[in-house]
């Protein structure tokens, strides 16, 4: 795959700090899971002020409602994940579900689609461990929602660390491919 032989150091770099970043998440779990909580509260509000901008700015043009109403509701539900972490963080959990869902399919497909390079099947089986991980949290909510997502967003980011090191790694290994 030449889009991994041409970005292999960048790979690498990424697979390090992912695996850095994961770490931190993983020994601060309960800090991590509202710290994303709260920070997707203030993209929210900065998305919706955007979209209520725009639309202000569109206000003769045909998207004025939906812009209208999409800002308003981006600056209420980050208000409300503001004001109201448990309430969010239990809304989270769950979209923390379909996304290490969604995560896991798209990994699979990657890793398959890379088959020609060597360790190929790590990312498979970081798709097959984001599958588990939407399992797990599926399966534990809410009793262990304010911990859980700090912890397996952590696990998830060093084993998606360690995938990009090793496809960065396999690359150096897999000859060129030859033009007939």
């Amino acid at each position: 795959m030449d889009w991994v032989r041409n970005h292999r150091t960048l790979l690498l770099i990424e697979g390090i700090l992912f695996i850095l970043m994961g770490g931190v998440a993983i020994i601060l779990p309960v800090v991590s899971t509202l710290s994303l909580e709260m920070f997707i509260g203030f993209l929210l509000i900065f998305s919706g002020a955007v979209q209520l901008f725009r639309a202000f700015k569109l206000h003769r043009a045909p998207p004025f409602v939906i812009s209208l109403l999409m800002g308003l509701i981006g600056v209420v539900c980050g208000i409300l994940m503001l004001l109201y972490p448990v309430a969010g963080v239990m809304s989270l959990t769950i979209l923390l579900t379909i996304f290490f869902l969604l995560d896991g399919i798209m990994k699979i497909v990657l890793g398959f689609q890379s088959r020609p390079t060597h360790y190929w099947g790590w990312l498979v089986f970081n798709g097959l461990l984001s599958l588990i991980i939407a399992y797990i949290i599926w399966h534990s909510w809410p009793s262990s929602a304010f911990w859980v997502l700090g912890l397996l967003f952590g696990i998830n980011m060093i084993f998606f660390g360690v995938s990009l090191i090793s496809l960065s790694a396999g690359v150096a290994r897999t000859p060129p491919p030859s033009n007939p």
